[in-house]
């Protein structure tokens, strides 16, 4: 079977005006070449796609069915070119956003939302990373954009842009013993074991270590899990524990000795040694108007 997308473009045409001729008018070719490219397919196909019968060609029941296919392929054959006209263009096909655990923020889904509108066929990846592996994904390649805390020095070949700040909140489960206090001072959490959110490679959110007492992980879902079932208290993104702090299944602990709300500051990083595309330098923009909750 060697038929070609001219001669779906035919049979479809043809279905669609309701005539050979019709369908030539409007692909701007000879009546018989539309006919015999029809003819063609049928032979390979070894059916009748058209009853010839009347006075105007009728599908036949295996031509209604192979008609909606025909279509299907070429609409999946506009696609194929789209993508490969874009490529060229030096559109990337696929972007990969680094995300730390302290740096989650509600609003990366909206930006990425509108991102996918300008650019449906980019491929985009996201990883959670734990503290500090980022760094390492950036430098490699493995990720083009990165969503950080705020580094503590400046590192060679990395851009940083400042998004600002998100609310962070000390959590415990409400049967925690730590639940009961009105307030909690240092020496109340340093009693207590510690759920901190770690880096692949052993790097800790020290700015946010209290308790000798640790426990750890790379992921904030398996840190609500723990805290959760009373193994102890952590430190986390307040939008990503506000819906489980309002139904009871965690409670807020509110510091002694803290006037205001905990901050944590939140970057946008790139590599310099690996030059964005179109789609990264525009994904970058987006991010850069980010609003912070917070």
């Amino acid at each position: 079977m060697h038929f070609s997308l001219e001669q779906l473009r035919a049979f479809v045409a043809a279905a669609e005006t309701g005539s050979f001729s019709a369908a030539a008018r409007q692909m701007g070719k000879a009546q018989s070449v539309i006919s015999t490219a029809i003819s063609n397919l049928e032979t390979d196909f070894h059916l009748a796609l058209f009853d010839r019968g009347g006075k105007k060609p009728v599908l036949t029941p295996e031509g209604q069915a192979l008609l909606i296919k025909a279509r299907r392929v070429l609409a999946q054959c506009g696609e194929l070119q789209v993508a490969a006209d874009s490529f060229q263009q030096g559109i990337e096909p696929k972007l990969t956003l680094g995300v730390e655990s302290m740096a989650l923020l509600p609003a990366l889904a909206d930006v990425l939302k509108q991102f996918e509108a300008r650019y449906p066929l980019v491929e985009v990846e996201i990883l959670t990373v734990g503290t500090g592996d980022v760094m390492k994904l950036l430098h490699e390649g493995r990720v083009q954009l990165a969503l950080m805390v705020q580094l503590a020095f400046l590192h060679p070949e990395i851009t940083v842009h400042g998004l600002g700040q998100v609310e962070v909140w000390c959590v415990a489960a409400s049967d925690h013993p730590l639940a009961a206090l009105k307030t909690v001072e240092w020496a109340d959490l340093r009693q207590h074991r510690q759920v901190l959110l770690t880096g692949r490679y052993g790097q800790d959110s020290e700015g946010w270590r209290v308790s000798d007492s640790i426990w750890r992980t790379e992921h904030i879902l398996s840190a609500i899990e723990l805290i959760q079932r009373g193994i102890g208290w952590t430190v986390l993104p307040a939008e990503t524990v506000k819906d489980k702090v309002r139904s009871g299944q965690l409670v807020r602990l509110m510091p002694a000795f803290e006037a205001q709300a905990w901050k944590q500051p939140v970057d946008l990083a790139w590599s310099s040694r690996h030059a964005l595309g179109p789609a990264g330098t525009l994904l970058c923009t987006m991010l850069k108007t980010m609003v912070l909750s917070g």
